[in-house]
């Protein structure tokens, strides 16, 4: 079902905006972001990971598990564990030891922390799952039906991927063996406006898919199928996890060209230091913290619906 509501977004940034635009002499090129109850964890494209602690200071992390390009980032609260996909592979970095490497040295795109507490990190390698110890990997040589993957979402008993092949969902289990009963939404079956799929969220019955260049697609999780409710294609270039649903049917959008809030075909944009918004995660105390790459800002502003 389309959203019909009309949403405005009041915004203000707070007076810790400024918090990590100076590493060096050049900004912080801001790739991915996470947050605990006790601090920031920032990865950069090239200058790798950095802890930024609430009173503002800015650490860098120096572990030899670790890679300069930083490319997803997932906090574990659980586990007490962050989560690092890089270009070299994924990188467990438990809150107080040492980070190790785990799964197939291949760039990670993106991780998921499950409700189960289940790891899951796409990359061009495919799927790897851990949990309970156990690690296994679903790619093109084990017969999944995509290559790389970009993005990831979860739904009760049903997992989706967004891949550079399109979208495919289904029970964890099913990601495992060659032929598997695998959903899938694509270009060619008129369900999605672009098969590049590098962000997803998923609330109350609805899928938001972020594509690389044709904006989002808005569709209906079913108990049996995804069907397609709308399409908005002015966020463009949807950066990878950049659509963060929020409440009321709003949606956040870290895109090339800005961050844009609201609810499909109604978002606005949010003025920030610069366009490319790389991520938005939001604070348990309260606001979100926002990815560019020109370092860190914070927002505390709220989307609110209009009848």
């Amino acid at each position: 079902m389309a959203l019909s509501l009309a949403l405005t977004c009041s915004a203000t940034l707070a007076a810790r905006e400024p918090v990590a635009d100076d590493v060096g002499r050049d900004a912080l090129d801001v790739s991915a972001l996470a947050v605990s109850a006790e601090r920031v964890y920032v990865g950069s494209f090239d200058a790798g990971l950095y802890v930024l602690e609430h009173d503002g200071a800015l650490h860098p992390v120096q572990d030899p598990a670790l890679d300069p390009n930083v490319n997803a980032l997932a906090w574990s609260e659980r586990e007490r564990t962050l989560w690092v996909g890089t270009a070299r592979g994924l990188a467990r970095c438990p809150a107080a030891g040492a980070c190790t490497r785990l799964g197939p040295e291949a760039a990670v795109h993106a991780l998921l922390v499950t409700a189960s507490g289940a790891l899951v990190a796409g990359g061009d390698a495919g799927v790897t799952f851990i949990e309970h110890g156990e690690l296994r990997t679903f790619g093109k040589k084990d017969g999944a039906p995509f290559r790389s993957v970009w993005a990831l979402a979860e739904d009760g008993d049903r997992l989706f991927a967004g891949t550079t092949s399109g979208l495919f969902w289904g029970a964890p289990t099913a990601f495992s063996r060659a032929h598997a009963e695998l959903g899938r939404a694509a270009v060619v079956l008129n369900t999605l406006p672009d098969d590049w799929v590098t962000g997803l969220a998923y609330r109350d019955g609805t899928l938001t898919v972020g594509t690389y260049s044709a904006g989002i697609a808005v569709l209906g999780a079913t108990a049996m199928a995804l069907e397609p409710s709308a399409l908005d294609p002015a966020p463009g270039y949807v950066n990878p996890a950049g659509v963060v649903a929020l409440d009321g049917g709003c949606l956040a959008l870290a895109t090339m060209d800005g961050l844009r809030v609201g609810a499909p075909n109604h978002t606005h944009t949010v003025p920030t230091r610069t366009r490319d918004v790389t991520a938005f995660v939001p604070d348990p105390r309260g606001g979100f913290w926002i990815g560019t790459r020109a370092g860190v800002e914070f927002w505390n502003g709220a989307c609110a619906a209009l009848e």
